[in-house]
């Protein structure tokens, strides 16, 4: 039996510490039955590091469509060169314990792993991949949110034909799903190639793995287990008995969100587009108030606008500071392949000079968000949205320099809400002040976009966001 390892870690210089926190993988290949049979298999499962050379995890496998369920312990070593090994006690539920040995090597500055197995007479190889977020309760239905495109394959089961289909599925970030399908299935009862549309469910744990069940037919539903791993790929695996159906759904674009669009009552927002491709686009992009709802922008009169920018062009949206009365609220936005850009904020204060920042971009389907701060004689403000189609619960961890804890505290947002506040005026963070650290943004539900600003006075600067 196959299992495989991911890797946190730096891509040279490692130890057993370059891995740590929770990984998920996905392989294929063949295995041995307990007599000896070599039979098609495939595993998807999660493991556990703790950086000292000891991991635990599950896995769901499918051999020659049989389903089972383990539970794993053992433990890894990862060589300088970061190579590694690892041996692993398998549990299947009601069966005896087997041994699984692997080898595998750390790829992509240490954010894969590439594992093949070294039991006698098991040929599986695959990859492993960080989990979307390590908090332990940073995943709910809004992680999986947009259009997934998707491919996936079986091999030949006793006198089954192989088959394969790919095509494009809608997760509606609560629970809902609908998709269309290319399959090319030779088994009897089917006729080659053929198409199918239908509706499903699914539903996304707090460990971003998860279960979807398709409705391929009248009274004919497909069922899976999967996992969110980092970038957003998510790895499935269908837990039907008589079925070894494996493959992955790739994020077509993640929304992006501009997560403070302020104007009037002395502020000016705008937004820079840049189309590094040779054909024209167009993409609209939507302006939400705090409150969730539609926002609409004066000097747009729209609540959402149009962006056309020919090959290699530009375009800007603004906002401008026309009213005495302050509007706040996001913009949130996919942009076409080859277009990326930023959003500029001005302040303007009587008999002082215009202030200005720029801000990022960030991407509207993470569950967590990390920043440095400093309040040691500057102010930190955040804007947190809500991007998702659920209310949720914003939790916010601050450490300091040292790595103590500093102050917690909790936003409650509304599905697609938003709020915006200096960090330390929140219950619970009041002792960040004179001090400088770590915040930590975690939904409890869906997904969240944050916008950190460090204000001296009337100047004021953005805080870039690790998500």
């Amino acid at each position: 039996m196959f299992l495989g390892l991911a890797a946190l870690g730096q891509a040279q210089d490692c130890s057993n510490s370059a891995w740590t926190g929770t990984s998920y993988y996905l392989s294929s290949g063949t295995a041995l039955t307990p007599e000896d049979v070599r039979v098609p298999d495939v595993q998807l499962g999660e493991l556990t590091a703790d950086g000292n050379g000891n991991v635990t995890g599950q896995v769901t496998e499918s051999a020659d469509g049989t389903i089972e369920s383990s539970t794993i312990k053992g433990t890894y070593t990862v060589t300088g060169a970061c190579n590694g090994s690892q041996t692993l006690t398998i549990t299947p539920t009601g069966s005896p314990s087997t041994i699984s040995y692997s080898a595998f090597q750390l790829v992509s500055s240490g954010t894969q792993l590439l594992i093949a197995t070294t039991n006698p007479g098991v040929n599986l190889t695959g990859q492993a991949y960080a989990a979307a977020v390590q908090s332990p309760s940073a995943c709910g239905q809004g992680s999986l949110v947009g259009s997934y495109g998707f491919q996936g394959s079986s091999p030949a089961l006793g006198l089954a034909s192989p088959y394969s289909f790919s095509g494009q599925v809608m997760f509606d970030g609560n629970g809902g799903l609908r998709f269309a399908l290319t399959l090319n299935d030779q088994n009897p009862g089917f006729s080659g190639t053929s198409s199918l549309t239908g509706t499903g469910v699914y539903t996304v744990a707090t460990d971003c793995s998860g279960t979807a069940s398709f409705g391929l037919q009248t009274a004919v539903t497909a069922n899976y287990s999967f996992a969110i791993v980092q970038g957003g790929t998510v790895l499935f695996l269908e837990t039907d008995p008589g079925t070894l159906f494996y493959g992955t759904w790739q994020p077509d674009t993640a929304p992006m969100v501009l997560p403070q669009f302020a104007f009037g009552g002395g502020w000016y927002s705008a937004l820079y587009f840049t189309n590094t491709t040779n054909v024209a686009v167009s993409f609209p992009v939507n302006f939400v108030a705090d409150n969730g709802t539609a926002l609409r922008v004066s000097a747009i009169g729209s609540t959402s606008v149009t962006v056309s920018i020919p090959g290699g062009g530009t375009a800007i949206v603004e906002a401008p500071n026309s009213t005495q009365t302050l509007a706040e609220g996001y913009a949130w936005f996919t942009l076409p392949p080859g277009v990326s850009g930023y959003g500029v904020f001005r302040q303007s204060v009587t008999g002082k000079p215009d202030q200005e920042a720029v801000a990022p971009f960030e991407a509207g389907n993470v569950a967590s968000s990390t920043m440095v701060w400093d309040d040691t004689k500057y102010v930190t403000s955040v804007a947190i949205v809500n991007s998702g189609a659920t209310a949720g619960t914003v939790s916010i961890t601050l450490w300091n320099n040292d790595g103590n804890t500093v102050g917690t505290s909790s936003i409650s947002l509304g599905a697609h809400q938003k709020t915006e506040a200096a960090l330390r005026t929140l219950q619970g963070l009041s002792t960040m002040a004179g001090q400088r650290g770590r915040a930590r943004f975690v939904t409890s539900e869906g997904t969240i976009a944050v916008l950190g600003l460090r204000f001296d006075g009337t100047a004021f600067t953005s805080i870039p966001v690790q998500q």
